[in-house]
């Protein structure tokens, strides 16, 4: 598959990387958002707001956050392997200098106001996989405290998911090309996998996501373990609509973690 970053609004038909997007004003009243890279909802929206899950994916949801990325201004999705390590895309945070003052927050959900939202410095610099799309941050205690400790961590499947199979995307986003300075909340994105074997790297699926979700765990319905590390979507159009989407399969990243003793 070719891979290739676009920034700006991408044309049908083209892969378009799923992530960063424009770092949140705090200070607002409304957290305003304006697409700078096109990624895809396919079809209609299908996505809900993390707080009405149950069960065991509301406790996975738990451990996916809000990636503030405030060295290039931006903002993607990030997800605790560790109690003091997070997963993103290689295209939002690439070097050390891309992770100075990185900060996840792991409450950004519906119901909690800006000001109670809590944020963990995930600014040292790991690893970073350029083919594989990924990177690995380490996260400081705060009050004593790693951030798995509070919210939990999530579970790289060994084996990659079929096609068919039901999955769910848990991603900080909204649907900014309907609304205007929508909150980027944390969402579940139902769907299923297309194609196990799209490309040498990533298995395609059809989960809604857009701008921002880059980074975000893909997770296994009947398991509720990661299954794939969304980046990519295909075909989106100037309303963020468009194809399908795909993430890095499983053994890929498992293999990477083990390079870093994970």
């Amino acid at each position: 598959m070719f891979k290739r970053r676009y920034l700006g609004l991408a044309a049908v038909g083209l892969l378009t990387a799923c992530g960063a997007q424009p770092e949140v004003d705090e200070s607002l009243s409304t957290d305003t958002l304006a697409s700078t890279e096109s990624t895809v909802i396919v079809g209609s929206v299908d996505w809900k707001s993390t707080t009405s899950l149950t069960g065991t994916q509301a406790t996975r949801a738990n451990a996916v956050g809000y990636l503030s990325i405030p060295a290039v201004g931006s903002r993607c999705t990030a997800w605790l392997v560790a109690d003091d390590v997070i997963i993103t895309n290689n295209h939002c945070i690439g070097s050390a200098s891309q992770a100075a003052g990185a900060k996840a927050s792991f409450n950004y959900i519906d119901g909690v106001a800006s000001g109670s939202r809590i944020y963990y410095d995930c600014s040292t610099f790991i690893k970073t996989w350029s083919n594989l799309d990924m990177t690995a941050l380490r996260c400081a205690a705060l009050n004593g405290q790693k951030p798995g400790a509070v919210y939990g961590k999530l579970t790289v499947s060994s084996t990659n998911a079929a096609a068919n199979a039901s999955i769910y995307v848990i991603h900080q986003n909204c649907d900014y090309n309907t609304t205007s300075g929508c909150a980027p909340t944390k969402k579940f994105s139902p769907g299923t996998i297309l194609n196990a074997n799209y490309s040498s790297t990533d298995a395609s699926y059809n989960a809604d996501t857009l701008g921002g979700s880059s980074g975000s765990p893909v997770l296994s319905t009947s398991s509720n373990q990661v299954i794939a590390l969304h980046h990519y979507g295909f075909g989106g159009d100037s309303s963020g609509r468009g194809t399908h989407n795909s993430g890095v399969r499983a053994t890929l990243i498992k293999s990477a973690l083990a390079e870093i003793g994970l």
